[in-house]
């Protein structure tokens, strides 16, 4: 017998795995892409639908934080990301780290990384704010 795990984020957000074509990343499965992530995405989809209000990207960072319980992005990284999603440290000794997997609702990106780094975007505005998630 054939068991599915299905999780929040698998129904509530689109998803991109790899979005960058990394090689180094494109030589693992979808299924070790996603074990990576862990629940990251499952904290965005929460996120994303905890407000009946519009929302914006301090409503949703907050939001993970609260599902998270353990810091997030009330304790931001340095950095910037890409246009592509590539997480550019602000450290000048750290190479640039492409995303595990995108993953979006309606106007909104959240990008996960290596070593449970997590950025979310606001596709409309470019307001980003970078944290881990670990």
């Amino acid at each position: 017998m054939t068991t599915f795990h299905i999780r929040p984020s698998d129904l509530l957000l689109d998803r991109v795995l790899n979005p960058t074509r990394d090689a180094d990343i494109g030589s693992a499965t979808p299924a070790l892409i996603i074990e990576a992530c862990g629940i990251i995405p499952d904290f965005f989809a929460a996120a994303c639908c905890s407000t009946s209000e519009p929302l914006t990207l301090g409503i949703i960072a907050a939001a993970m934080d609260a599902e998270y319980q353990f810091g997030g992005f009330c304790y931001p990284f340095g950095g910037s990301i890409t246009p592509a999603g590539v997480y550019q440290s602000s450290h000048d000794d750290d190479p640039d780290m492409p995303p595990l997997a995108c993953f979006t609702f309606e106007g909104f990106e959240c990008f996960v990384y290596h070593y449970g780094i997590t950025a979310i975007r606001d596709r409309a505005t470019g307001e980003t704010k970078i944290a881990r998630f670990d």
